[in-house]
């Protein structure tokens, strides 16, 4: 009795570890966000421009290059970034036989840097997060953003 009980005990922590351990979609995707975070909180404007697409564009008509720009030029004048994120929703929107060609998220951000020697909110609202939607596009392995609005 007590090896068949040890049997199922191991079978069902190996199950609930794959089931873990597995890299769903939204993972991985969850995964590139929190990566994208990291990026901006190093200033890495290299790491950051792999998670922008090449098509990228938003309602305030910013496009690829304009978008990379206000990130260099934001990288250049502040330090000691964080970003804080509440609330993420990711949805896996299309597939494509194994690979998923598009998802998106909703999130509140905020953006608290240090900027002429004083902490300064520079994105998002003081008592609730701004709202943040964005679309994203895998392409070579990784979730690029296509689209955002903030």
């Amino acid at each position: 009795m007590k090896k068949k009980l040890l049997l199922l005990l191991l079978i069902l922590v190996i199950v609930i570890g794959v089931w873990l351990l597995y890299p769903t979609e939204e993972r991985k995707l969850k995964g590139d966000i929190r990566t994208l975070k990291n990026a901006v909180e190093n200033e890495s404007v290299d790491l950051v421009v792999r998670y922008i697409d090449i098509q990228y564009h938003d309602n305030n008509n910013s496009t690829h290059d304009k978008i990379i720009d206000a990130i260099t030029r934001f990288f250049a004048e502040v330090d000691s970034i964080s970003v804080q994120m509440r609330g993420l929703k990711v949805s896996i929107d299309s597939t494509s036989g194994e690979n998923v060609v598009f998802a998106s998220c909703s999130l509140g951000v905020r953006v608290i840097a240090r900027y002429e020697g004083e902490r300064v909110l520079a994105f998002g609202g003081i008592v609730k997060p701004s709202t943040v939607k964005a679309r994203f596009r895998k392409t070579d392995g990784i979730y690029k953003i296509y689209h955002a609005e903030y």
